[in-house]
């Protein structure tokens, strides 16, 4: 029976995609020496045999992988897009990006394209948690793996998503441990997993409180600049207004800013604010936020594995459902409730 490459992973005590980057990468791996040599030892001693390409065959296509975003403008899903592409070309793939910009015809018309074009796999963010269709790839049994989010009722298939009812969770608490009840939420939208589970934390900690939910202090976003600085108005503009907002998005959290900006305000003297996502210009604004901060880099990284590891042909026998745990960076535009 030949060698197989699980074989030789399982000989090295090592992932099949770790030996599959040594044989393919050599020393310009990021494999420590010891378990590259260790890799190639094992390969040599087992009498593994390398699919190399015979002088003069002609070059076969690489394999490629589809990702569909649903905004590559957003920081959050740029930062991720270039995480996927470091492992997928480490690995030899290519990539497909296609940017769907919140539109669900779009989404269709991308995965149509990415099926006609027979890509081995599938990453994608989904716009709408019930209407997006993943059918042609799963009938031709093409791995798809949902990242950021997924579609409901389908938590149980390969996916790599944040613990968003966990981290809206801990911000929410860090304002109602400063003492604030009146805490305005910036949510995103309620159509995706990402904005209900966002909602369901901010619900779960005043719950914890006994604080009761205020539908009034609840506006959604939809994930972008325009929509933050307008949930911003709709609460500020309350009476009373909420002494504390919780923005569940960085590209929101700047229409935010704005708004305050041009009534005025400063935090935190007048207003707390938590803003998920820690970009680079959250420590650079006066004052620096308070954040919660999602291994964006990990995401990415662990979905490209993950699909590549399904196009493979190993870990197929169960779904892999990953969560990655977000955490809460304490700064200085949050200060202790103190009635005016």
């Amino acid at each position: 029976m030949a060698v197989t490459l699980k074989d030789v992973a399982k000989r090295a005590g090592v992932s099949a995609t770790t030996v599959s980057l040594v044989l393919n990468q050599g020393s310009n791996s990021r494999i420590s020496e010891t378990t590259r040599n260790k890799i190639l030892y094992i390969t040599k001693e087992l009498g593994y045999q390398t699919n190399k390409t015979p002088p003069g065959t002609p070059i076969a296509v690489p394999p490629t992988i589809g990702l569909v975003f649903t905004d590559v403008t957003n920081p959050f899903f740029t930062a991720m897009a270039a995480a996927i592409e470091d492992v997928a070309s480490r690995y030899g793939y290519n990539i497909i990006l296609c940017n769907t910009q919140r539109n669900l015809k779009k989404e269709r018309e991308y995965l149509e394209v990415l099926s006609r074009r027979r890509v081995d796999g599938l990453l994608i963010a989904p716009v709408d948690d019930q209407e997006s269709d993943i059918t042609d790839f799963v009938k031709r049994n093409t791995p798809v793996v949902f990242i950021d989010r997924c579609l409901e009722g389908e938590e149980h298939t390969n996916a790599v998503l944040l613990d968003n009812l966990g981290g809206a969770y801990l911000a929410t608490k860090h304002l109602l441990d400063l003492g604030h009840r009146r805490i305005g939420l910036i949510n995103g939208r309620r159509t995706v997993l990402t904005g209900k589970d966002r909602l369901k934390g901010y619900k779960k900690a005043l719950q914890e409180y006994h604080i009761p939910v205020q539908e009034e202090l609840i506006c959604d976003g939809f994930f972008t600049v325009e929509g933050g600085q307008e949930a911003t108005q709709t609460l500020l503009n309350l009476s009373p207004p909420p002494s504390a907002l919780l923005s569940c998005g960085g590209v929101m959290s700047i229409g935010a800013l704005l708004e305050m900006r041009q009534r005025g305000i400063t935090l935190p003297r007048d207003l707390s604010f938590v803003s998920f996502d820690d970009e680079k210009w959250c420590i650079l604004i006066e004052p620096p936020l308070t954040v919660i901060a999602q291994p964006v880099n990990e995401l990415g990284t662990e979905a490209a594995q993950l699909v590549i590891q399904l196009i493979q042909g190993w870990g197929t026998e169960t779904s892999q459902h990953i969560i990655l745990k977000p955490q809460l960076i304490v700064r200085n535009s949050c200060a202790r409730y103190t009635a005016h």
